[in-house]
């Protein structure tokens, strides 16, 4: 007997329940929390209040992504990758 497939994608409706806080979302846009903060209030990214804390959507912020990629945005947020793969070796030399 044959089952049925699914109609919804196995990741349906995960996506929209995740949030990051606003200094990550903030390091993968390539800008400051301040900025963050001006998208938010802006309407550009959908944020979540949870007591003292605000936690960005992944939705908005991918979306927002897609919507101001550009190839100076890209170069920008591989060196932030860069940067802090960097920070991240000399603090393993430091420790170590």
């Amino acid at each position: 007997m044959e089952e049925e497939p699914d109609s919804e994608p196995m990741w349906s409706g995960a996506w929209e329940e995740m949030t990051v806080p606003v200094p990550l979302a903030a390091s993968l846009l390539c800008v400051n929390p301040h900025t963050v903060g001006q998208l938010i209030d802006g309407g550009h990214l959908l944020a979540e209040q949870r007591g003292n804390f605000r936690f960005i959507t992944l939705v908005s912020l991918f979306a927002y992504r897609r919507r101001h990629w550009s190839p100076q945005r890209a170069a920008r947020y591989n060196a932030a990758l860069d940067d802090a793969t960097a920070l991240d070796q000399a603090a393993d030399r430091l420790a170590g």
